[in-house]
């Protein structure tokens, strides 16, 4: 019965859901907010807290706000599950090549690079984009995770993840190992994975509460973390370990925003078309380069310039405009691969009959 049940959840999730395609859109504009706040204009100090204690409130409100960003995203493969696939392995590869050319073309052709920093930019590509690096050691180990989950009783998979999060609380958040790294690594997404997982197979008391409810959790955790953040500046403790993806508040945050998202109900085409280039948008806007001269610096620059509503009008526009640029090159990406010999080869390929999941 158990096997049974999770082939049928596997049979209905072939159409997308674009409630869940609405938050993977609005989880990847939180990342351009992130970096927009925190990593552009810095923490608020002692001194600028005593000096503008509302609008420095506010930026650690807007942080908590976005920080549950990334955790989303993994719990939304979770609750889907990941059946990897070596075609969408390979065109995930093809995507990050694609934006690689283009945007090195761009930068090259604006007189930004010059032939001899390709080895640099090559090097701070792949240290920089570590979202991506850890996201294909998901991929990679998805077959291992989903047989422990689907296979495993709901207590021993229970069990796992109390286990898990104690440890990762302790040796990932409290006393953080650099090999955590403070939640930006494959062993944090793969804990995440497996919740999402648990959550959509084993519904309870807790994933079945009234949405209202899980946006009032929502907003208690953003406030609690806004608070403890604000607090430790104070202080002159380092507010960063606050908004950490390990920490246990922005975790369940994160959980508490996935399932008000996952109680609504409604399909758009247009909201379905844009979320498959979601990922587009992170490895956009976080190009080497491009990301610290252009996207921080404009955000940076606007901020010491403007009052505060030009300042966010200004950011807004700027990332809605390299939200809609990241999308329209994710769209020429996925007409070339499709005009490419190995994507009409895998096509055909018959072992690949796995239901169409959102990964």
């Amino acid at each position: 019965m158990h096997l049974f049940r999770i082939k049928e959840i596997g049979i209905k999730e072939r159409k997308r859901q674009s409630n869940i395609e609405l938050l993977r859109i609005i989880s990847m504009i939180l990342v351009m907010v992130v970096h927009a706040d925190f990593k552009a204009l810095g923490i608020p100090s002692q001194n600028e807290i005593i000096d503008f204690p509302v609008s420095s409130f506010m930026r650690f409100f807007i942080e908590s706000i976005s920080i549950v960003c990334v955790n989303i995203f993994i719990l939304i493969s979770g609750w889907f599950g990941i059946r990897f696939k070596l075609k969408r392995l390979v065109e995930l590869l093809f995507q990050i090549l694609f934006v690689f050319i283009i945007i090195s073309t761009f930068l090259f052709l604006n007189g930004d690079i010059k032939s001899i920093d390709v080895g640099v930019i090559i090097k701070q590509f792949c240290e920089d984009y570590w979202f991506i690096w850890a996201y294909i050691a998901l991929y990679l180990f998805s077959p291992a995770l989903n047989s422990f989950v689907e296979k495993e009783t709901k207590k021993n998979v229970a069990l796992f993840l109390i286990l898990f999060y104690i440890f990762q609380t302790i040796w990932g958040f409290i006393l953080p190992l650099s090999w955590f790294s403070r939640g930006y690594s494959p062993i944090s997404f793969m804990g995440l994975y497996i919740l999402g997982r648990y959550m959509h197979l084993y519904p309870n008391k807790y994933t079945e509460r009234k949405q209202s409810s899980d946006l009032l959790m929502y907003l208690g955790m953003v406030l609690l973390t806004t608070s403890l953040a604000y607090f430790m500046s104070i202080i002159r403790i380092d507010p960063f370990k606050a908004y950490s993806y390990s920490s246990p508040l922005v975790i369940i945050e994160s959980v508490f925003l996935f399932l008000f998202f996952k109680k609504m109900s409604f399909n758009s085409q247009m909201v379905n078309w844009i979320a498959t280039s979601c990922l587009s948008v992170y490895l956009v806007h976080c190009f080497p380069i491009l990301f610290e001269w252009i996207y921080l610096y404009q955000i940076k620059e606007w901020f010491d310039s403007l009052r505060t509503i030009p300042f966010i009008t200004h950011t807004f526009l700027w990332i809605g405009f390299i939200f809609v640029l990241s999308v329209a090159i994710d769209k020429l990406h996925i007409y070339i691969w499709h005009k490419t010999p190995f994507y009409r080869n895998m096509a055909n390929y018959k072992s690949d009959i796995t239901p169409k999941t959102i990964d």
